[in-house]
């Protein structure tokens, strides 16, 4: 007896828990296993260069979060057509609710990050003491308004994330339990559906309108406060491109989700609706790693070509042995002079300001070159007298311990610069004897003509660095034992020389080289 040949079914996203093998089934499996690798990969070179400053200043941390949060979603999405139904309904409605909401909330804090730096910036180039004052807020409903206004950009993004994660479980789990769609044995509304139906039901609009709230509202709200910035990280730019992108995928969702149009309905038989945060997704995760590690690759070859220009104090020139000299040669013969050691330390000691401003503004590293001029007019004012009296060797150190805690000491600084752990240990022992409080006293802060009665407290909020060095107090034999237990022995004037030698390294290998070039096109001006 001859058998029937067997019947064909079509191979379509029809929810019947029959996996799609067909080659569209396995090219979607053989894209999610290939976007995989190529995401651990980029993620790997990424955490190989976590110590370079592009990347440390996104905070690597809050990277690896958001691109695995999206990237399980988004794979979740690319296996749909292949499991056709095989994935509970429940499961995803729990996926969509958790990880994309959570995700878009933390890629929009790695986006705030730029805000916040920018903020910080524009804070130490007007006056470097602001960001280490802080305030005392009250437990009250003003209280807490004012500590509200007093967050950064990114901490409100967090606090954002938390409270919206809070608010957005509430309605999962009364949907969850209280909906027939995903179970069919208890329940208060909705009907007993199939897989298909279950995924077009009005329960999955909660999550997505948190999801348009951080792509439409919290998106263009950091856009419209970054408008002005123009980093030569890119940040800005990754910011636009990944939020722009970001913003089709929930109309698209609700469109494909919900309408009976025959054409969109034939589309859907092969490309699941939630496929249309696929684009928004690698656009999302791409511009997290690749721009980041892009610059971190173009910053080591100007490293190593900087760096071999200490001996010279000039930097490396093409040959002229062509006879076609192109622009780019000009502009190196002329980096040559400008671009040496030299010429920065000229510009630390007479013209520092534009350099400041360009640091704040473009690269974002004003603390490194603000340091400089700190330490700068603290040895000039200091190095030029001849004896110093106690008090002046007393007030002396006053001054050193605030540059210290505002600038140096990565627990008290709100921007600290990098500098070898071995010098950060040297002075934190130099300066162990002095307490610092960042909030202001309870009757005002002091006067420039009034120095703190608080033997070995220092506080931002009083103006010890603007004292003439002719500050006179009453010394007797007790207030001169007091202050020698206080100021170390060893302490001179010349107490951050080795700190200042190696963040003026820094500066000629990274920041002077790229603010000479700015210059020399008239792009220095921020």
């Amino acid at each position: 007896m001859l058998s029937m040949a067997p019947i064909l079914v079509a191979r379509i996203l029809d929810g019947v828990r029959r996996p799609n093998t067909d080659p569209l089934g396995i090219a979607y499996v053989a894209l999610a296993v290939l976007y995989t690798v190529v995401i651990s990969v980029e993620l790997y070179f990424l955490y190989r260069h976590r110590s370079a400053f592009c990347v440390r200043i996104r905070n690597i941390k809050v990277i690896f979060a958001a691109v695995s949060m999206l990237h399980i979603y988004l794979i979740l999405v690319l296996l749909v057509y292949p499991q056709n139904g095989l994935f509970p309904c429940s499961a995803e409605f729990w996926v969509m609710s958790v990880f994309l909401p959570s995700g878009m909330a933390f890629f929009q804090a790695c986006n705030a990050r730029v805000l916040k730096a920018y903020e910080s910036q524009r804070r130490l180039r007007r006056d470097f003491l602001e960001g280490a004052r802080k305030k005392r807020f009250r437990f009250t409903p003003h209280g807490l308004y004012d500590a509200w206004l007093g967050l950064d950009a990114t901490a409100k993004v967090y606090v954002g994330t938390v409270v919206g994660l809070i608010l957005s479980f509430i309605p999962t789990i009364i949907l969850f339990f209280a909906s027939r769609r995903f179970h069919a044995s208890y329940g208060v509304f909705g009907p007993v559906v199939d897989a298909i139906s279950c995924r077009r039901g009005p329960e999955w609009v909660p999550s997505i309108f948190i999801q348009l709230f951080w792509t439409a509202i919290v998106g263009p709200w950091i856009l419209w406060k970054i408008r002005r910035i123009n980093d030569v990280h890119y940040w800005a730019w990754q910011t636009r491109l990944a939020i722009i992108a970001g913003l089709p995928g929930t109309p698209l969702w609700m469109a494909f989700t919900y309408s009976n149009m025959p054409a969109i309905y034939s589309i859907n038989r092969y490309f699941a609706p939630a496929g249309w945060f696929i684009p928004s997704l690698v656009v999302c995760q791409q511009v997290l790693i690749i721009i980041p590690l892009r610059d971190a690759f173009k910053s080591r070859p100007r490293r190593s070509s900087v760096s071999s220009t200490t001996t010279t104090a000039t930097l490396t020139i093409p040959s002229p042995s062509s006879s076609n000299k192109s622009p780019q040669v000009v502009l190196n013969k002329e980096l040559k002079p400008k671009a040496s050691m030299q010429a920065l330390e000229f510009c630390i000691e007479h013209r520092i300001e534009p350099l400041i401003s360009w640091a704040a503004s473009r690269e974002f590293t004003a603390e490194n070159t603000i340091f400089l001029r700190e330490v700068r007019n603290f040895k000039k004012k200091w190095a030029s007298l001849r004896s110093v009296t106690t008090a002046q060797r007393r007030q002396m150190f006053t001054e050193a311990s605030l540059i210290f805690f505002s600038l140096i000491n990565p627990f008290t600084a709100e921007t600290p610069i990098n500098i070898e752990y071995k010098v950060f240990k040297t002075l934190q022992r130099t300066f162990a004897t002095v307490e610092y409080d960042p909030y202001p006293s309870r009757s005002g802060a002091s006067t420039p003509e009034s120095p703190s009665n608080r033997e070995n407290v220092v506080c931002p909020w009083e103006d010890v660095l603007d004292r003439p060095t002719s500050i006179t107090s009453d010394t007797s034999a007790s207030s001169s034992a007091s202050t020698r237990s206080i100021v170390p022995s060893e302490f001179t004037e010349n107490v951050f020389d080795a700190a200042f030698e190696s963040i003026k390294y820094l500066v000629f290998t990274n920041t002077w080289p790229k603010y000479v070039e700015a210059e020399l096109k008239g792009q220095a001006s921020p």
